[in-house]
């Protein structure tokens, strides 16, 4: 998501606001004077395991000062006009509850859920993980040797359960091929399909995810769960039309309250695509509105972008394997899709949407908004959907390029007040942030990357994203490539800004 825009007077008004009262709930008070409003909190293992909807997080118990039931201060927050300096403090850092009926906007495609796994304790599968498995990596010479036994079934098992354990261990890649090893030797078992789909589309191949969905629908028409992939799949692949298709299908078969929500996002977009043209070039499919974006604007959208991707490529030594979609919008028509914040200057949940309001030339702010957009699919290609938001967004402003100049003498002083929000806090989505919320996280995120990249270099950086998508925990790859905890990147990033800003 691109960033709030941002002046010379980045922190002269930027306080935290409590935001509307939302149902009773528990609210977690921060040793640096912010609050949390959550669904629920428990201590588990020296963590603080909170609740935002159905969504789990955890936060450290060192930056907890305590746990209350309710919804947070009693007394009204009159902070609204305080600049940082005179504040006192970071408010309220609370996530407000998601509407179930809204959809849900990030960086990723929609995702296909896995579906159950072999019993760990069920003899059969047991037995056959002992004779694949050396410790918990896949011996290669003993699929081979099953394999040559040509029994179908125990060849077709063997596979799977690789594959599963590859899944399992954040390797798509692997357990795709894997998967096509169990669907050589029992090409029409539906559960093995279904598993390839999701690997693929973990891999971004999601027109090939379709056609393995589509054969399993096939074999087995009367799934709604299967129609409802099926539909994911196809929604990823820039088909809405026959998402609306297969989801509509779902709803008939077996309706749910998740799928009716997909359905009617997909229609809202649908009815948008059929007035829309599309143009494309060597990496991107563009959607527009041919009274709305002249060819002069389609050409230079796409030139631009490409521009951009090509920096890129050769920034991040890689690039995505699949084209980008690009959908422009009127103002109105971003707002009702995407029902981002007021502060979203552009949305990336797997299609760049981004809204002309009224632009008939490449500006650089435009450029801007593209570039920071893209970064967000290589990103999300890179460490397979698992970037935290701070390391997503903070390197998403470094490519526009964007630097932390402008704002390091406030942020600086934040620091020092020891009222930064957490980075554990910036792991998750920002997209429930207030305007000046989200300045503080953007900013911190970007001074955070940055401080990386001018101390380790951008490979570390990199290495970082993808032990990330190799399934280690972003604190733990952090700690990998520097040495750091949270705590202690904080520390540094406070130093950093002191010396940034002068003082």
């Amino acid at each position: 998501m691109d960033a709030p825009a941002k002046s010379t007077s980045f922190f002269v008004a930027c306080i935290i606001l409590a935001f509307a009262t939302i149902a009773p709930a528990d609210t977690l008070y921060l040793k640096n004077g912010m609050y949390l409003i959550v669904a629920k909190a428990t201590e588990k293992d020296r963590q603080i395991e909170y609740w935002i909807g159905s969504t789990k997080y955890t936060i450290a118990i060192e930056l907890v000062a305590k746990i209350e039931s309710g919804n947070g201060p009693s007394t009204n927050i009159q902070a609204a006009n305080s600049t940082i300096h005179g504040t006192s403090g970071v408010q309220d850092l609370s996530h407000r509850e998601p509407d179930p009926n809204r959809s849900n906007t990030g960086h990723d495609k929609l995702q296909l859920p896995l579906p159950g796994a072999p019993g760990q304790n069920e003899p059969y599968w047991t037995s056959l993980r002992g004779r694949i498995l050396q410790g918990d990596r896949v011996n290669e010479m003993k699929l081979a040797e099953i394999e040559l036994d040509h029994d179908a079934r125990t060849t077709s098992n063997a596979y799977f359960l690789a594959g599963v354990t590859e899944m399992q261990g954040g390797k798509p890649g692997k357990a795709s091929a894997y998967f096509e090893g169990a669907l050589r030797a029992t090409p029409e078992q539906v559960n093995l399909l279904e598993w390839h789909a999701i690997a693929l589309s973990a891999q971004s191949k999601y027109a090939e995810a379709v056609r393995e969905l589509e054969r399993a629908t096939t074999l087995d028409p009367n799934s709604a769960h299967l129609q409802q992939l099926l539909g994911l799949a196809q929604y990823d692949s820039d088909r809405t039309g026959d998402a609306v298709t297969s989801w509509k299908q779902a709803m008939e078969l077996s309706p749910d309250q998740n799928t009716e929500r997909l359905l009617r996002k997909a229609e809202r977009e649908f009815e948008v695509e059929e007035r829309s043209r599309r143009r494309q070039s060597a990496h991107f499919i563009l959607h527009y509105q041919g009274d709305a974006t002249s060819a002069e604007l389609q050409q230079q959208l796409l030139a631009t972008m490409e521009d951009a991707y090509r920096d890129l490529t050769s920034q991040l030594g890689y690039e995505p394997t699949e084209n980008i979609i690009v959908i422009l919008y009127t103002q109105k028509e971003f707002v009702d899709i995407t029902e981002a914040p007021s502060w979203a200057g552009a949305i990336n949940d797997g299609k760049l949407r981004i809204p002309i309001r009224g632009v008939t030339v490449m500006t650089p702010d435009l450029a801007r908004v593209l570039k920071h957009e893209l970064t967000h699919s290589f990103l999300r290609s890179l460490a397979g959907g698992r970037c935290p938001t701070w390391l997503n967004e903070g390197m998403a402003e470094l490519m526009e390029p964007r630097s932390s100049n402008t704002c390091a003498q406030a942020l600086a002083a934040l620091f020092q007040q020891r009222r930064e929000i957490p980075f554990s806090v910036l792991e998750h989505p920002f997209i429930r942030f207030s305007d000046a919320q989200a300045q503080v996280a953007y900013a911190e995120s970007l001074s955070g990357v940055e401080y990386l990249r001018n101390r380790y270099g951008m490979g570390e950086v990199l290495r970082m994203l993808r032990n990330m998508g190799s399934g280690v925990e972003p604190e733990l790859a952090l700690r990998q490539s520097t040495g750091m905890d949270y705590p202690a990147f904080e520390q540094r990033i406070r130093e950093y800004l002191v010396k940034v800003s002068g003082n």
